[in-house]
């Protein structure tokens, strides 16, 4: 009997004890710091280039110890009345997070580092895409190659014919790459194409590709000048480079 009554006790006890943690544990997350973060309402969509509204807002809370570095990335709602009336720069379909790269704006100007120089060149807009390029990425420009230097043209940097005063340069009929280059501008867009877009700004000449030249690219930058030169401007074809390949 006694030990009947002392599985009992026993079993109470524990009852008990779970009991007053979960009552503890219940406690501790209502004294929690929370972090509100700017969601946009389900149902609610914001077109690219359209401004945000109060009424597409839904505030969303989280516990402080579970945040890590959300808060890099998403708009916290302390933020909300310097977000109204900013366009989006990508269609917002809720329930979503309101990060901040949603909100990108366009660059003021054309900034350059120290030393560095910007050469346009005119490329093919019939085999190119502007918009899949942005400033930021590397490219590499398909050029013709022309005949290698004569005795009496001993640079190398452009062959002509001998038709007096219309004479053309004569190529060899092949292609190769030169570069590889970083875009900073295309036309007049100096950000990406959907930054561009939001922002309402007209894209024009984007078939005349900004590229960085730095004092250690400046001689490849200057063979490739030589190039369009001698080729009376023709414009170039472009590759876009993605990240180096890992080595095994």
């Amino acid at each position: 009997m006694k030990g009947v009554q002392g599985i009992i006790v026993a079993i109470g006890l524990g009852a008990v004890g779970a009991l007053l943690n979960w009552a503890y544990l219940a406690g501790r997350s209502n004294q929690d710091a929370m972090v509100s973060f700017i969601g946009i309402k389900e149902g609610q969509t914001v077109n690219r280039g359209e401004t945000l509204r109060d009424e597409h807002f839904v505030e969303l809370t989280i516990p402080e110890r579970w945040v890590g570095n959300l808060r890099d990335f998403a708009v916290l709602s302390a933020a909300k009345e310097t977000v109204i009336g900013r366009p989006v720069c990508r269609t917002l379909g809720g329930p979503c997070l309101l990060l901040g790269d949603d909100l990108k704006t366009p660059p003021d100007g054309l900034k350059l580092a120290e030393g560095e120089e910007i050469m346009w060149i005119p490329v093919e807009s019939r085999a190119f895409v502007p918009a899949l390029v942005s400033p930021g990425d590397e490219v590499m420009f398909l050029v013709p190659r022309l005949t290698p230097a004569s005795p009496g043209n001993p640079s190398g940097s452009t062959v002509t014919t001998k038709a007096g005063d219309d004479a053309s340069p004569v190529e060899s009929g092949t292609t190769r790459e030169m570069g590889p280059f970083q875009v900073r501008a295309l036309g007049n867009r100096l950000g990406s194409a959907q930054v561009w877009a939001a922002a309402k700004i007209p894209q024009t000449q984007e078939n005349v590709i900004g590229i960085s030249v730095k004092p250690r690219e400046k001689k490849k930058a200057m063979a490739l000048w030589d190039i369009l030169q001698a080729t009376n401007f023709r414009q170039l074809g472009v590759e876009k480079l993605g990240p180096p390949l890992k080595k095994p």
